[in-house]
């Protein structure tokens, strides 16, 4: 596991707990398992998006801040990557949905 660095732990949980209580519901009041049975589809590629996002947003920020983590190129090219955020619309409408959530 990749510690998040944009904390999204507690909405990940959240988000699978509700994921789980339409499922049971759906299941108990209309005897219909398809949530239940697409829970674990649902949820992991929320997941796997999120770690994904957590792996790239940290290691930016340490190759970023420090040339001794991975080199002076590396800190460049990192440095690049979180300017980009600034002067390109797509690259932070990217970073403000991770960040967020939305996808």
């Amino acid at each position: 596991m990749v510690p998040p660095m944009s904390a999204k732990g507690i909405n990940l949980a959240l988000n699978d707990a509700e994921v789980l209580a339409r499922a049971v519901i759906q299941q108990i009041q209309q005897g219909d398992p398809s949530l239940l049975d697409n829970y674990s589809d649902e949820c992991l590629s929320r997941i796997w998006n999120y770690q994904t996002f957590a792996a790239w947003i940290t290691e930016l920020m340490h190759s970023a801040g420090d040339a001794s983590h991975e080199g002076e190129f590396r800190k460049q090219i990192a440095r690049a990557e979180l300017q980009r955020q600034f002067t390109s619309p797509a690259a932070n409408q990217l970073f403000s949905e991770l960040t967020s959530g939305v996808s």
